[in-house]
């Protein structure tokens, strides 16, 4: 029979090892073993922040758990993750200027505030500082035990070395979330980018205004999620409404909104009532050559979600492009519009000229020469040469007040009248005195026609003349005499039944008579000098010799080498009648 082991003396028997202690030791390392494994598996913020509160609540028994991570350029720290704690926790803020560097137990008999009194509210007893080379980019806090035990100093060494491995984790997950953030902005853009190519595409089809702003609204309506839209452009001094969709009946949109240069959020202001009313929320400038040419209102979005800042980007960015869209349509309308009116100029101009003798008589012993040259494309100058009998044609001058095309229009009729009237084979005064009536009966107050008649016997060699309100023409004699032509009356069309008077003219041999508009003599230089009738005078003495066509060529060349840069700003014509 072997002898009986004996024991071993070489250790103490107070130095044994404490195997419970051990198992607690091979649990922790268990443990952090387990949340490294689980924090390294992934690289989602939020799973991260779940397995640091979800691996030591369980194996501790923990009933409450929370994350707060600190923002950045701030002391502020927000709630990310909870456990056994209310949810409406999430992304509350807390101001914490000095967060802890080690493990903080709060003492809930303690009398604390700010930050340490949040804790204390929800039953946290435990806080610990995420501290990653960042420095401390969070906070964990714990709560008791289930079983209503206090934290034993290997627990909380355990829970500190956990904040120290989930740190990294943390800070790690906190990058890969910003660059998702960012990859994310990114796409929302390159999308924003190409939704923006296709409708600046899909506007430049069209020069329609009408067209681009429904095509702008449709585009902006299905991009944010939003029911209305509103897209107004400047107009006459102020902000018209251009399209309208989804805002029922329109009301009175005010003045207020030509002042608006920049992005107004109207849930921030008191100011543009009447948008509100229509359930506008967010009122942004259209903008070409930066200047503010329209605006884009719209209202709140269907989910009720703020606008972020890129969607108030991308709206700011197409509404721009919709601008110089809508710009260049309006131009274009423009320029329809004036070729439109230069080509009814163009007719009402080959009209006019239609209007005035195509060729002058040829008369024994007279020579007679006309021009009408129109300040614009039409004008209110008239001259008419009217055979009257065998023997007499009537000559006849006026200028009807203002310019364009309403002079042109009245011009018209006073030449329509007098064709009608001078075959009644009435007296001159009889004549005159029925156009002037007719004339204020068929025109406005603030509109009349200086007028100056005359017929020419050719077998008497007699004018006999009446003038009414014009500038006196002016008849040079053999002898180098200037008389003026004044006998008659008031202008025409400004009283009804006015009486004219009439007088006769003999006309010898070499004597000129020239009948004149006051274009010729109002004519003015640079200098604002006028042409006047001195040199019209002299000009007829200078060129007695000259037969009518060549003196009326010197007249108009010398009024035109007169105003110089200054151009023309008044009809001008001219009737002139050389005798032999």
């Amino acid at each position: 029979m072997p002898p009986a082991k004996q024991p071993d003396k070489s250790m103490p028997s107070n130095e044994k090892p404490d195997t419970d202690q051990l198992d607690r030791k091979l649990l922790e390392l268990g443990a952090l073993f387990d949340v490294c494994r689980s924090l390294t598996s992934s690289l989602s913020l939020r799973s991260i922040l779940e397995n640091v509160l979800r691996i030591p609540m369980g194996q501790l028994l923990i009933g409450k758990g929370i994350i707060l991570l600190k923002q950045v350029s701030s002391s502020d720290f927000v709630v990310e993750e909870l456990k056994g704690l209310p949810r409406q926790l999430v992304h509350k803020s807390l101001s914490i200027l000095s967060p802890p560097e080690h493990v903080l137990r709060i003492n809930p008999a303690a009398d604390n505030e700010g930050w340490i009194s949040f804790f204390k509210e929800f039953g946290i007893e435990l806080v610990l500082p995420l501290t990653s080379s960042k420095g401390t980019i969070g906070i964990a806090g714990f709560g008791g035990k289930i079983n209503g035990k206090p934290y034993e100093e290997n627990e909380i060494e355990f829970l500190d070395s956990l904040s120290s491995i989930a740190a990294t984790a943390v800070s790690n997950g906190m990058m890969v979330d910003e660059i998702q953030s960012v990859n994310r902005k990114l796409d929302r853009k390159v999308q924003q980018l190409n939704t923006i190519f296709d409708i600046s595409r899909e506007l430049n089809t069209t020069m329609d205004r009408s067209k681009i702003g429904s095509l702008l609204s449709f585009a902006v309506m299905g991009e944010l999620l939003v029911n209305r839209c509103m897209v107004l452009t400047r107009e006459n001094g102020g902000m018209q409404t251009l399209v309208a969709k989804g805002l029922g009946s329109p009301v009175l949109l005010g003045h207020d909104l030509d002042r608006i240069v920049e992005t107004v959020f109207l849930d921030d202001t008191d100011l543009y009532e009447p948008c509100r009313q229509m359930g506008i929320s967010v009122v942004v400038p259209m903008r070409n050559q930066n200047e503010v040419k329209g605006l884009l209102a719209i209202g709140p979005k269907i989910s009720g979600e703020v606008f972020s800042e890129e969607e108030m980007d991308f709206l700011k960015t197409l509404g721009n492009q919709a601008m110089a869209t809508i710009e260049n349509a309006r131009l274009f309308e423009e320029e329809l519009e004036k070729h439109r009116l230069e080509e009814e100029l163009n007719l009402a101009q080959k009209i006019q000229q239609d209007l005035l003798p195509k060729d002058i008589p040829r008369l024994p012993g007279f020579d007679i020469s006309a021009v009408n040259i129109p300040s614009r494309q039409v004008g209110g100058d008239y001259f008419d040469i009217i055979p009257v009998s065998e023997t007499r044609v009537g000559i006849a001058i006026a200028d009807v007040s203002g310019k364009g095309a309403g002079a042109a229009l009245l011009m018209a009729n006073v030449q329509a009248f007098l064709r009608a009237l001078v075959p009644d084979k009435q007296s001159i005064q009889g004549m005159v005195f029925r156009l002037n009536n007719l004339i204020h009966q068929n025109t406005a107050l603030d509109r009349f026609i200086t007028f100056f008649y005359g017929e020419l016997d050719i077998e008497t060699r007699t004018l006999v003349f009446c003038n009414a309100g014009h500038n006196p023409p002016y008849c040079l004699d053999a002898g180098g005499t200037i008389r003026e032509l004044t006998t008659g009356g008031v202008v025409l069309g400004m009283l009804p039944n006015m009486a004219y008077q009439t007088e006769a003219l003999n006309l010898g041999p070499k004597d000129r008579l020239v009948l004149y508009t006051d274009g010729i003599t109002e004519a003015q230089n640079p200098s604002d000098e006028e042409f006047g009738e001195d040199r019209l005078k002299r000009l007829m003495v200078e060129e007695n010799q000259s037969g009518s066509e060549v003196f009326i060529k010197k007249l108009i060349d010398a009024v035109r080498q007169f105003s110089g840069s200054a151009g023309q700003s008044d009809d001008m014509t001219v009737v002139a009648i050389q005798a032999y």
